[in-house]
């Protein structure tokens, strides 16, 4: 006995008979005539085979159906019993054997079971696919283990012949090869089907493609290359493999839907295939993002169509018949004849009347072959008069009224045949605009292409001298400029003698409702049903510049993976974009000059790598073939030991009812463990470091926080708890089940935690605090206020292109992060994040989901200095996270750093909903790099760090009041302090401020400290005038200068002195504000070195509370600046 499972495909005959073949399948056999009956209740025992069932099954067959004498192989159940076979043979002796013509051959039988065993529900189709292997190979091949001494069947009487070798399978001259099959089930069933060889002539595709695109999928990255590697082999081995053959199967009898790792190869030959297929089978293939959205880019004037593809014309009938329409509707209002192309002459081609229509065509034809072939777009742009094209492609004109639109357009625009456009780029706008000043009226700026690129139009003078202009004055620079060939100087004021015409031409359009999204370049937000029905947008349209560069970012904004299709006779908008967006957009080409079919097939092979499923089937309409072996999946296998005890446990005790990861290990809830496996917690395996799935450390805080709140009791809410961790050891995932266990230690108002493996090392450490509702430092920030300042965009994929490049390897799952603005200066970023449907459905059961918590931890990758980006950063502790709010779908990350050593950065940030308010606030974050060998900067830098002295040790009696010069502030610290000074004490006030800079001011300052031996400068805790630059540099160099006269006085006592300078919020890393206390700090560290005489201490309130104005009372007695130079009081 064994088991099996055996599959065939069966479809009715007329579908793919020839000539009318309708999927070109490849047809193994026919079966002719099938027959079943049943003889289980009239049999003891039901397994008891039953001679007069079995004939009478057989008669039915070949008494009216077949004759006998045309079947010349039977396949007999043959299980091997002793009452089994020689039954079978008696009833296919007396209906078949007995009834065959002399003439013809005896009758061969044999069994597959010889060969594999019962593999009993599956044992008919065994033994169908072994008669059409034999029929395919004409070979009949024997039954194993048969012995004619050891029979109890009489063959010769019953003229039955077993084959015991293999034998040619001759052909029938009118039927070919014939078998019949038997089959008996276990209750008395009885099947025999009878079935025919089909000979199969490969038809000619009624077209042949210029070029194929051959198309491979894999569910892992090491499937993908065994399948390439092999296809390659296949392909060396299989004379019989035809281009066209494997590049229809490879993209109609594949499916890839499902597959995210991806591989297509524009060929036109076998021997190049193999080539291609060689080189990719050694190099890591790219993983499709899924999600990303396409949005459809039409260029505008100035991109020439000097003749259109005879390749697509000839080889793509949708592209050609809608050339055709379109030329007939041009027709309808003038004799414009559009193909072929190839005869206008270079002037004919910069006429209006001729250009904006091959342009138009070319595009429409285009963009409705991509949509025929399923690649549907979420969004169009249109550049100019590529704006007409898109909005009949996103639907809101008819192909007649956009037609119309051409027509009008371009006739009106040959009449202002003069002036000249001038492309302008690797310069800001905004200074290029500066210098067209003094040419106002002649020369304006005609199109925004990108933030460092535009379009100058106007008269042919005035823009060979601006021309002349920037060439000189951005020579070292590197500024490109590029006269366009046009004839007419577009989007000026050459423009504003057609307007009211076309105006009055284009009324009414038909207003249409759109299929997707159309960017305005008019005004670069998307455009309404309404726009595109009105004459006079169309007006406004021609005269206006081209806001292309805002509807880049329109297009862009809100989109995941978006991806551009630049719909263009050749490559002309793809460096605009990519200024706009970033390097790491993807922009692809549809079409090039001399490989227009190429350059389409390698966009439509780009796609498909991405993740995009074109519909193959209209793809290859017209050119159909018979499927052929290959691409043959190639599994990536591996062994596997299964952790059944681990899955009972996990499975016995269940997970918490309040949390989808933990289950409580014991009574006491002071032991919980989580089941780490491909089943439980699929997503941990797409977070990778160098290949290595790595548990990510947001997983351990969401177990730590998860099983703290489970063990509570009472229960308390979320946004009363603090966590801080530390994490000690990486957790590498492999393919089998583990599971880690979270021990508590609770106390009073804190349990610590530990995440640990089966072995008890320890992957994570913490505590989390219990209290009152969560305090965070900042409940709401302004976007207004970052933005401002984080003006610097980097784009998604540049985001995880650099982490990648440092070892990180992140699923879609864990690539949740937009784009990022961000300050390298201030060392502050932000960016939005949308949380994917898979994240969706689970987040609200999480604490905070692993996953958004590590996006907060990827994009610190920003921040990074130079020195170490080219390190792995891992995170190596949390000192501090509070969960407000539940997170939401659609939220923002906002991060700073406050710290940054060698090897180590420290940020602190939030998540925030979209009106700012804070979901969850971290800090002090910890990123370690990994250490260079040969590094050694941390020996030769200092920093400072801060003694910590608890609010216990400082507030104590003060006892002695110290008698000292005040150099008062006048936003009342000093007047706060007063009463812990003696009442001896001398204030100088903010007022005398002038008159002490009036006259002899070392006498007066002298005068001032004469008596005293301890002087308190506070003059630099005042607000500078930052809106008016010069006014500030004014009080910050009279502050200076003040206090560079005290210390020149002080340095010509004889008795010992001190200067205490107490400052307000300087010594914060970033503050909202400037004051004179940055400088006094600098004079002040260089006055310690260079006037030892004189005994300097530097002290800085964190506020202007009654409780830091008595800490500082207490410093001025307790805290002598001899032995601490630098305090800080903060609370």
């Amino acid at each position: 006995r064994g088991e099996g499972c055996g599959v065939v495909f069966l479809k009715p005959l007329q579908k793919v008979r020839l000539p009318a073949k309708e999927d070109y399948s490849k047809i193994w056999g026919v079966i002719n005539i099938s027959a079943v009956n049943q003889n289980g209740r009239s049999t003891t025992p039901i397994t008891r085979p039953s001679q007069t069932e079995q004939e009478k099954l057989l008669r039915s067959i070949y008494q009216s159906h077949v004759d006998p004498s045309v079947v010349q192989y039977i396949e007999a159940h043959g299980t091997g019993t002793a009452a089994g076979d020689p039954t079978e043979a008696e009833s296919l002796g007396s209906v078949i054997s007995k009834n065959r013509s002399a003439r013809v051959p005896v009758l061969k039988i044999g069994s597959v079971k010889g060969n594999i065993g019962h593999t009993e529900s599956a044992a008919g189709a065994a033994g169908l696919i072994k008669v059409l292997l034999m029929m395919h190979h004409g070979k009949i091949v024997p039954s194993l283990h048969y012995s004619k001494e050891m029979s109890s069947i009489d063959t010769e009487k019953l003229n039955l012949a077993v084959a015991t070798a293999v034998e040619p399978w001759e052909e029938s001259s009118e039927y070919g090869r014939v078998a019949g099959i038997n089959c008996f089930g276990f209750g008395g069933t009885n099947a025999h089907v009878v079935v025919r060889q089909v000979k199969q002539p490969e038809p000619l595709p009624a077209f042949k493609k210029p070029l194929e695109l051959v198309l491979l999928s894999a569910a892992s990255p090491k499937s993908l290359q065994m399948t390439v590697a092999d296809t390659a082999e296949q392909l060396s081995t299989r004379s019989s493999i035809t281009l066209p053959g494997l590049a229809y199967t490879s993209a109609c009898r594949r499916s890839h839907a499902n597959y995210r790792y991806r591989k297509a190869i524009v060929t036109n030959s076998l021997q190049h295939l193999r080539q291609e297929l060689k080189s990719a089978a050694s190099t890591e293939p790219a993983t499709s993002k899924g999600e990303a959205q396409l949005v459809f880019v039409f260029c505008g004037n100035g991109v020439m169509l000097r003749e259109f593809s005879e390749a697509l014309l000839s080889s793509e009938p949708v592209f050609r018949d809608k050339c055709k329409e379109i030329e007939e509707l041009f027709q309808q209002h003038a004799a414009i004849s559009l193909l072929p192309a190839r005869n206008c002459s270079s002037k004919d081609l910069l006429n209006p009347e001729l250009s904006q229509p091959l342009l138009f065509a070319l595009q429409v034809a285009v963009a409705s072959l991509l949509k025929h072939w399923g690649i549907k777009p979420a969004a169009v742009v249109g550049h100019s008069v590529g704006e007409v094209a898109a909005a009949h492609i996103a639907g809101y004109l008819s192909l007649a009224d956009a037609v119309k639109v051409i027509y009008h357009r371009s006739r009106l625009q040959a009449r202002t045949a003069s002036g000249r456009m001038l492309v302008v780029g690797n310069i800001p706008v905004e200074e290029i605009a500066e210098r067209l000043h003094p040419y106002s009226g002649k020369v304006c700026i005609a199109a925004f292409n990108s933030p460092i690129s535009c379009t100058l139009s106007g008269s042919v003078d005035a823009v060979e001298a601006v021309q002349r202009e920037l060439a000189e004055a951005f020579r070292q620079r590197n500024i490109f400029l590029h006269v366009l060939n046009v004839p007419a100087a577009y989007h000026s004021p050459s423009m504003d003698m057609i307007l009211g015409e076309l105006e009055e031409q284009l009324e009414p359009l038909e207003k249409q409702k759109g299929e997707f999204e159309v960017i305005s370049t008019l005004t670069g937000v998307a455009a309404s049903e309404n726009d595109f029905a009105r004459g006079k947008f169309w007006a406004q349209h021609t005269r206006e510049p081209v806001a292309f560069t805002r509807a880049i970012q329109t297009a862009a904004r809100g989109r995941e993976n978006v991806v551009f299709v630049e719909i263009s006779p050749h490559r002309a908008l793809q460096r605009s974009i990519k200024e706009t967006l970033g390097k790491g957009t993807k922009v692809f080409s549809s079409l090039q000059t001399d490989a227009e079919y190429q350059t389409l097939l390698t966009l439509l092979g780009n796609l498909f790598e991405l993740g995009f499923n074109p519909n193959w089937q209209h793809f290859y309409h017209g050119y159909q073939s018979v499927p052929v072996a290959i691409p043959q999946y190639q599994f990536d296998r591996q062994k596997l030991m299964s952790c059944l005890d681990i899955h009972q446990e996990a499975n016995r005790r269940g997970v918490s009812a309040s949390h989808p990861l933990i289950y409580s290990i014991n009574s006491d809830n002071v032991e919980f463990g989580c089941l780490v496996s491909q089943d439980t917690t699929a997503y941990l395996y797409e977070h990778k470091n160098n290949g290595v799935a790595l548990v990510p450390g947001a997983f351990y805080v969401e177990l730590g926080l998860a099983s703290v709140m489970s063990s509570s009791r009472p229960k308390v809410p979320l946004n009363t708890c603090q966590l801080s961790i530390i994490f000690s050891a990486p957790c590498v995932l492999t393919q089998n089940s583990q599971v880690l266990s979270i021990k508590l230690s609770p106390q009073k108002a804190v349990t610590t935690f530990e995440v640990l493996s089966s072995s008890n090392a320890v992957y994570a450490a913490g505590q989390v605090a219990k209290g009152l509702e969560g305090v965070v430092e900042e409940s709401s920030i302004s976007f207004q206020a970052i933005y401002r300042r984080c003006k610097s965009v980097i784009s998604r994929e540049e985001v995880y292109e650099a982490l990648s490049q440092v070892g990180f390897q992140y699923g879609s799952t864990f690539r949740q992060l937009r784009d990022v603005h961000y300050c390298q200066e201030l060392k502050e970023a932000i960016a939005s994040i949308k949380v994917k449907e898979e994240t969706v459905r689970d987040m609200y059961s999480y604490c905070i989901h692993p996953v958004l918590l590590d996006c907060f931890l990827q994009m610190t990758a920003v921040l990074t200095s130079r020195a170490v980006q080219s390190r792995a950063g891992f995170p190596s502790g949390i000192g501090s996270l509070v969960v407000l709010r539940p997170l939401e779908e659609e939220m923002m990350i906002y991060m700073r750093v406050s710290k940054s050593t060698g090897n180590c950065l420290e940020v602190c940030g939030c998540f925030v909903d979209k009106q700012g308010s804070v979901l969850a606030e971290l800090k002090r974050v910890t990123i370690t790099f990994m250490k260079q060998v040969s590094s050694r900067d941390n020996e030769f830098l200092f920093e400072n760090k801060w003694k910590e002295v608890s609010l216990s040790q400082t507030i104590g009696h003060l006892g002695f009041k110290p008698r000292v010069v005040v150099f008062a502030d006048k936003f009342g610290i000093a007047e706060q302090l007063k009463q812990y000074l003696h009442p001896a004490s001398r204030y100088v006030t903010f007022e005398s401020w002038e008159c002490l800079m009036e006259g002899d001011t070392q006498n007066k300052i002298r005068a001032e400290v004469e008596d005293y031996d301890e002087i308190l400068f506070l003059w630099g805790i005042q607000k500078v005038n930052e809106g008016l630059p010069r006014e500030a540099v004014d009080q910050l160099a009279k502050c200076c200068e003040a206090y560079r006269q005290v210390v020149v006085a002080l340095r010509e006592k004889t008795s010992r002195c001190s200067v205490r300078v107490i400052t307000y919020r300087t010594t914060e890393r970033y503050v909202d504000h400037v004051n004179c206390g940055f400088a006094l700090y600098g004079m002040t560290r260089t006055c310690i070195v260079e006037v030892p005489e004189i005994t300097f201490q530097l002290i800085d309130l964190s506020s202007s509370t009654s409780l830091d104005i008595s800490v500082l009372a207490d410093v001025l007695v307790k805290y002598k600046g001899g032995d601490y130079p630098e305090v800080c009081i903060s609370q």
